[in-house]
Formats: structure tokens, sequence, C-alpha cells
């Protein structure tokens, strides 16, 4: 995030792409952080606490594998649209597809070493990236760890802070400052 965040204030917006359009990019992109933060708190919900511990495959990991990966996804494009560098929500999309399938195979074959036959047949009935929301199922009730749900609600929610601190830096004169070095 990092990067993403030095990458947006050094390179601006490319200037022929029109301020209205712009505007919209920044609209999409907050509501579609404002997705993610609510996806990966409802992720958090299902895995605080028991991650590694128990084989998830209710709630969002019934419909996708990986739904912490893909609001991931969602999260670094979206932040890319909200401060308005469509660019940059390129890179980060081309970075995120690099990155993350070998990060995935990792964490699928410790799955498989773990959860055996129980993980092959989760596997092969849930998809690893776009959701199949025909497998949609959540129990009546489950127990979340309060403690691990609540330390990892600030973290479900960086993309949002991020943006945040981006807006306060863009309010303040900062960014300006900074591209006029």
């Amino acid at each position: 995030m990092l990067f993403a965040f030095t990458f947006a204030v050094l390179v601006p917006a490319p200037a022929a792409i029109p301020a209205i359009v712009l505007k919209l990019f920044e609209l999409a992109g907050f509501g579609l952080l404002i997705v993610t933060a609510l996806g990966r708190l409802w992720c958090l919900s299902y895995i605080a606490g028991i991650k590694n511990e128990v084989m998830v495959t209710e709630g969002p990991y019934s419909v996708v594998r990986n739904p912490l990966y893909a609001f991931n996804f969602i999260g670094a494009v979206a932040f890319g649209l909200a401060v308005a560098n469509p660019l940059l929500a390129a890179l980060l999309a081309a970075g995120f597809s690099v990155f993350y399938p070998s990060v995935v195979r990792h964490e699928e074959a410790v799955m498989a070493q773990v959860f055996g036959e129980t993980y092959a047949r989760y596997r092969d009935s849930t998809p690893r990236w776009l959701p199949r929301w025909s497998n949609f199922h959540e129990p009546g009730s489950w127990s979340i760890n309060p403690r691990r749900f609540r330390g990892g609600m600030l973290d479900a929610m960086w993309f949002l802070w991020a943006f945040v601190i981006w807006k306060i830096f863009e309010e303040i004169g900062i960014l300006q400052w900074i591209r006029g070095i």
C-alpha cells in the first residue's frame, strides 16, 4: 500500500482525462472501498480466531475460496480509482495478478495437507476467484472470537484509512506541495 500511496502522490492522473471523469473515478473508487471494508469484515467474522484451525466453508467462503483476496483486489483497484488515478488502478490490478496467485497456490497446498479430502471436495466445488453465488449458504449462528475480531477490524479497513489520509493530504495542500518540489 505504501507503493500505491507514493505512486499516487508522485504521479498525478494523466492531464488528458477530463476532470468530471476523474471525479466519477473517485466516487466509484470510494464506493468500492466501502464494499472492500465491509467484505473484509464479513470474512473476518467467519475466520477470526479459528483460521488455520478449522476449515471455514460458510458465508463468503461458500461462494469463493479466497474471499479476502478477492476483496483485496477490489480494494487495490478501488484505491487507484478513489485517488483519481486510473494508471495506478491498472498497475495495482496487474501487481495483484502477478503476486497473489503464488500466495494462493502455497495456501492451497497447506490446506490440502492439513484438511485432506475435506479440502479437496471444497476446492472442487468452490471457485478460487469469481464467486458462485448459487453456492451461498450460512449457518443460523456462529461464534466469533471478539478479541480477534476487534483486532482485525482496523486491519479490515486499511484501504479506507489510506484514502482518508489521501484526502487529508489533498485538503491541506501536501500533495500539491510535494508535486511542486
